[in-house]
């Protein structure tokens, strides 16, 4: 029987000593990634009505937070409309349509868009998941739930009223951005989606963002007003955003399919983006972790399928 030489007992003691403190540092690593992964921050923008800049100003908060180096998928969660692709000029290959029905990846509807933001055309996929067995529903939240591995923020462009499918994004989410204009029926139909909110949401944090406005001094009286009216009648309290004022830029970069932000980035609504960008980002009003992908569907599924 041939003897094993002292060296190579050596040798080989020392490529097993190595090989366990590797496969303990992976798992460390491992454990130290999923305690310090977080969820991704939901927001929906919706508007009362329609009109009022809710599209075109979730694609340049979107493009700002990307500019500001952040990971950011829009979801244009317009049945009726695909906005945010008309916007930004692009034509998606796939939507969540495909998604559902198609047997498509995840990675096959995700379409890139400038400043390095992706954005996802949800079409009817969302709502369709409602009529979806438990078993493949589980299977497509499993495949949408990787959505916080790639995004530091997911903004979901909803349509605008107090439809239902409209209200089931927005009474789903956390955060909500609340967009209304000087016009007196914008603001009457924002009060409506406060209304809402206020009964069928109660942990949601309301930001209201007032848009094409003459001067500040008519956005904080809308605010006033808005807020005002939603702690009395609602018991309610909303956040100011900010405001936009009117600026020919923004008709201009619509008519050629590009964000302001980019297209015209010394104009005043770029600069307005900006701060309500840093607004959004320092906000410290959140008193949780965001709930992420999972939660928001879950609840939409939930709750189309119970309706």
């Amino acid at each position: 029987m041939a003897k094993t030489s002292p060296g190579i007992d050596q040798a080989e003691n020392l490529r097993k000593i190595v090989s366990g403190l590797k496969e303990r540092s992976e798992k460390i690593i491992e454990r130290s990634v999923r305690k310090t992964r977080k969820k991704a921050r939901l927001i929906a923008v919706t508007s009362g009505k329609g009109g009022v800049g809710k599209t075109s100003l979730t694609v340049n908060l979107a493009v700002q937070l990307g500019q500001r180096g952040y990971r950011v998928i829009v979801i244009d969660g317009d049945l009726g409309l695909a906005n945010v692709e008309v916007m930004l000029g692009i034509v998606p290959k796939y939507s969540m349509y495909e998604l559902v029905n198609s047997q498509k990846r995840l990675s096959d509807i995700i379409t890139d868009g400038p400043a390095g933001i992706k954005f996802i055309s949800g079409g009817t996929g969302i709502i369709e998941m409602a009529g979806l067995e438990r078993q493949k529903f589980d299977k497509i939240l499993q495949s949408l739930t990787a959505l916080d591995n790639y995004a530091d923020f997911i903004l979901i462009d909803t349509g605008a009223g107090i439809t239902k499918d409209v209200m089931k994004f927005v009474l789903a989410v956390q955060e909500v951005i609340l967009v209304t204009s000087s016009e007196p029926t914008s603001v009457t139909d924002a009060y409506a989606v406060l209304k809402v909110i206020s009964t069928g949401n109660t942990e949601c944090r309301v930001k209201i963002l007032t848009n094409m406005v003459d001067s500040p001094s008519e956005a904080r009286d809308i605010y006033a007003r808005l807020n005002t009216a939603a702690k009395k009648f609602l018991g309610t309290e909303t956040e100011n955003l900010g405001y936009l004022q009117k600026d020919s830029a923004v008709s201009k970069a619509i008519k050629k399919q590009i964000p302001f932000l980019l297209g015209y980035p010394k104009s005043p609504a770029s600069k307005g983006v900006r701060e309500i960008t840093e607004r959004l980002i320092e906000n410290t009003e959140l008193t949780r972790e965001p709930e992420g992908v999972r939660q928001f569907l879950t609840r939409i599924y939930t709750t189309l399928s119970s309706s």
